[in-house]
């Protein structure tokens, strides 16, 4: 399988820059947020719980731009290089891409599930899993969310050119949350039974925190192109 490259880089400063506090969105992003802790303090959510339901919406987060890749039309691929050679908007360009984002994406996905099957161990967590149900419906509310979503994507009409490589590796920043959840985990872990601590809360407030910045910063730019929502490509 090709190996895909963006010269497109886009910065965590430039896009901490991006984000407008004074848009209701953002302070929808921040609440939301909150809420997810305030239910895990509520319904007494493990971390692992916390992990999974975040899991499950990256994979949906990921289904959906596999599709979003494919429907593309008019595209630009610049910045975009496979094996060091710079690639065409071609169909054949577009298809390769879907399907090696959906592999390369998946797999990441498939190494985190791994991890996440041992988390209660690594936590201490003695609670068995029971958010069964609850893992279900937020799931499913996700899902029907973002697919009105997507579907409102497209059928809006607009004049911006997409840009292949940002349509595909924006979804990867939502990776950077539960990758240093993950790392991070056995740290906290050791350091909350040091100062008998409850570890598990600890790692959902690290995973939020993480992810309150990831989605600021990623709902103030275009998912298309890469800019900010503000600005015209």
């Amino acid at each position: 399988m090709k190996s895909l490259k963006t010269k497109r880089k886009i910065s965590f400063s430039e896009l901490w820059n991006n984000v407008d506090f004074s848009k209701p969105s953002a302070w929808g992003v921040i609440g939301s947020n909150l809420a997810v802790i305030f239910f895990a303090i509520v319904d007494k959510l493990t971390a692992t719980e916390v992990m999974w339901i975040y899991w499950i919406q990256s994979v949906i987060i990921g289904i959906f731009n596999f599709f979003r890749i494919m429907m593309l039309k008019n595209f630009t691929t610049k910045g975009l290089s496979a094996n060091g050679k710079e690639v065409l908007p071609t169909k054949a360009t577009k298809i390769s891409t879907a399907i090696f984002f959906l592999f390369h994406y998946g797999f990441f996905h498939l190494v985190y599930a791994a991890f996440l099957f041992s988390f209660p161990t690594i936590l201490g967590e003695e609670k068995k899993f029971e958010g069964g149900f609850y893992l279900l419906f937020t799931g499913v509310v996700f899902l029907i969310n973002y697919g009105i979503e997507f579907y409102k994507e497209q059928t809006t009409l607009t004049d911006e050119i997409p840009n292949l490589g940002t349509v595909m590796f924006l979804p990867y920043f939502r990776i950077i949350p539960m990758h240093l959840a993950i790392i991070l985990g056995g740290f906290i872990a050791a350091s909350g039974s040091f100062f008998n601590t409850d570890t598990s809360f600890l790692v959902i407030l690290l995973l939020m925190g993480i992810k309150t910045i990831i989605d600021l910063m990623t709902h103030s730019i275009n998912v298309f192109t890469g800019l900010p929502t503000t600005q015209n490509p």
